[in-house]
């Protein structure tokens, strides 16, 4: 009887040791499956951080320095044969109305598959999206409203002092100082330029400018929609978050400042002046100090996120400094490599020449390989960019045709 027991009690512990070593080995196993898990997700997160956006959305407004931006851009596309959203002619998509992708129809390329959205329009994400046909890093920029304004004004002068009636922008401030809302400086030259012009590029309606509530939640459905807003007067900055959002190297964003005033298109407006304005752009100041705020949280995060070290993160501004340092010795050896001269617009010939003469261009050293690129006019980028379309439209009609 007592063996008999022994038995059973010795059954028993060994039934219980190779629980526990199953017990274990599981433990063990889940562990390595767990490690595996994780080791996998990280190699895909550092994959996928380093693999380079070729398929994007830039919302181009007016006079925030988007022609250095859309040059950039330009140059990516050419090098990677990229497919750019583009109507049959000129360089808008759309002006009075909101984008609608339908507005591609009578074009011979309707049918291809787009990379980059990035001309002139009236911002509507919806649409863009129904062309690109999935939701890629999506960014804009914008510019004190003041600046954007004057720089309107004197870049389509005397186009708008005709228009407005005025004999220059001091006379358009006492103008809009003394208008009521229903005055000729509510109307929109060509019916898509005039007052809080990053507002309507943003596709709001002109009804509730005057409604601070209402454009709180545009800001709000804005801030939802753009991956990154970009501050013109923080240029560099910028462009070192372009360049993390898009996983880009560092010379992808090397450029040269384009479509500059002339020095003598250029007024020194007084405080009161300035306060005034702002008053009538109410609607872009509430932007502009929404979005700097938002901007400056981004450049916190890239700093905390980029230093060095856990004590380099003391001083806020290192990592941020550091790239833009960076770009602007890059910048600097591209102007000594490829400027010969700054020259007013109506010098330019051919290629380097744009729309206005009201502006600064670059004599550029053409026997430097690619400078001619950095100073190319959009029209010229958009002829070649028309070409590399059909001849892509021909290439799909002759491989259909052979089957």
């Amino acid at each position: 009887m007592e063996s008999s027991w022994l038995n059973f009690h010795d059954l028993a512990i060994r039934r219980n040791r190779c629980c526990f070593k199953r017990f274990v080995m599981a433990a063990i196993i889940g562990c390595c499956l767990t490690f595996l898990s994780r080791h996998v997700m990280v190699q895909q997160l550092e994959t996928l951080e380093s693999t380079e956006f070729r398929k994007f959305i830039f919302m181009k407004t007016h006079k925030c320095g988007t022609s250095t931006v859309e040059n950039i851009i330009f140059r990516f596309a050419l090098k990677n044969e990229l497919n750019i959203v583009l109507p049959e002619e000129g360089n808008y998509l759309s002006t009075t109305e909101l984008f609608d992708h339908n507005s591609l129809n009578t074009t011979q390329w309707k049918n291809l598959n787009f990379d980059i959205f990035t001309l002139h329009n009236r911002w509507n994400k919806i649409e863009v999206l129904e062309l690109l046909r999935e939701d890629v890093p999506t960014f804009t920029i914008i510019r004190e409203p003041v600046e954007v304004f004057e720089s309107l004004f004197h870049y389509l002068d005397p186009k708008l002092k005709n228009f407005y009636g005025v004999q220059d922008i001091h006379d358009m401030v006492h103008t809009i100082k003394n208008a009521t809302l229903s005055d000729v400086v509510e109307k929109r030259y060509l019916r898509h330029i005039g007052r809080n012009q990053i507002a309507w590029d943003l596709g709001i309606s002109p009804d509730i400018f005057d409604n601070e509530t209402a454009i709180t939640e545009e800001i709000e459905r804005l801030d939802h929609e753009f991956h990154l807003v970009m501050i013109a007067n923080r240029m560099d900055e910028s462009l070192i978050l372009l360049k993390q959002l898009l996983n880009w190297p560092l010379q992808n964003v090397v450029h040269l400042d384009l479509n500059r005033r002339k020095p003598e298109k250029s007024s020194k407006l007084s405080a009161a002046e300035k306060k005034v304005l702002e008053k009538w752009l109410a609607a872009d100041v509430q932007i502009f100090q929404y979005f700097s705020r938002r901007f400056d949280e981004k450049v916190a995060e890239f700093n905390w996120k980029y230093s060095t070290s856990p004590a380099g993160r003391l001083d806020i501004d290192s990592a941020i400094k550091r790239q833009t340092q960076l770009l602007e010795e890059a910048n600097s050896q591209l102007y000594d490599r490829c400027v010969i001269s700054e020259v007013g617009n109506e010098e330019l010939v051919s290629k380097y020449k744009t729309y206005n003469d009201n502006i600064m261009g670059y004599s550029i050293n053409e026997e430097q390989e690619d400078c001619g690129l950095y100073v190319m006019s959009e029209r010229s980028f958009l002829s070649t960019f028309r070409d590399l379309l059909l001849s892509k439209i021909t290439t799909t009609s002759s491989v259909f045709k052979w089957f």
